[in-house]
């Protein structure tokens, strides 16, 4: 078996792996995807002392590159595979070339070593006119019932004096919300009281996106919409 990463090739049965996934869980609970991860063990063998020391800096260099291809293969024969470009963020080496052994004839002629490996996989591919949503919300605030409006007067002495100002009064609704895009901002949700809007007042803001590995990965988008009526919206 020969694990390669990028142009690194391991010597024929000299490492081993451990592959495991945990699932990519969005805010809102579900699983769009998985984080695969490579536990990588093995061991440097050298004549001398000192090809023993620039075999462990050949090491450390090869795998101090993040994105590059994994490839575990028996003789021509591709078993596991993990491709930085079909991965959401590119491999990342979240563990050092390191050597937790000792003793056991451990720098003769010969050192273990260990390395982790891991990348985000999506279930589904990236599409960037139409991205997966990872959290979505949305609210209404209404404020008003449509009944007279009054206000307090002021007097000379004494209590300020209520008074009816009009018969009825206008209805407001907010319309906000947000969605988080995966790979791309996703497209906001319509006004829902389109011949009422305030298009003056309306909002829409692009936040910050989160990156993960130097890469962008999720995209939040957020709308505020407020509408106004002389009478209760429609309910249908």
């Amino acid at each position: 078996m020969i694990l390669s990463y990028g142009d690194d090739d391991r010597p024929d049965n000299e490492a081993n792996c451990i592959i495991s996934r945990a699932g990519l869980e969005a805010e809102d609970g579900f699983i769009y995807g998985y984080t695969e991860k490579w536990d990588i063990t093995g061991f440097l063998q050298a004549d001398s002392d000192s090809e023993l020391v620039e075999a462990f800096a050949a090491l450390l260099a090869a795998y101090s590159i993040q994105g590059q291809d994994l490839v575990w293969k028996k003789g021509s024969m591709v078993m596991h595979q993990l491709i930085s470009a079909n991965t959401l963020t590119g491999t990342r080496v979240t563990v050092l070339p390191h050597f937790p052994n000792t003793g056991n004839g451990e720098l003769t002629t010969f050192r273990s070593y260990a390395i982790s490996v891991e990348a985000d996989v999506s279930f589904q591919e990236i599409n960037l006119d139409a991205p997966q949503v990872l959290k979505y919300e949305e609210s209404f605030n209404t404020t008003g019932s449509g009944g007279p409006r009054f206000g307090l007067l002021p007097t000379i002495t004494g209590y300020y004096q209520r008074q009816q100002l009009t018969e009825t009064s206008p209805i407001t609704i907010v319309q906000s919300g947000m969605k988080v895009g995966l790979g791309a901002y996703p497209t906001p949700n319509v006004p829902l009281y389109p011949d009422y809007e305030h298009v003056d007042r309306r909002q829409i803001n692009q936040g910050t996106v989160r990156r993960k590995n130097g890469v962008g990965l999720e995209y939040p988008i957020h709308w505020n919409y407020t509408f106004e009526r002389n009478q209760a919206f429609p309910t249908a």
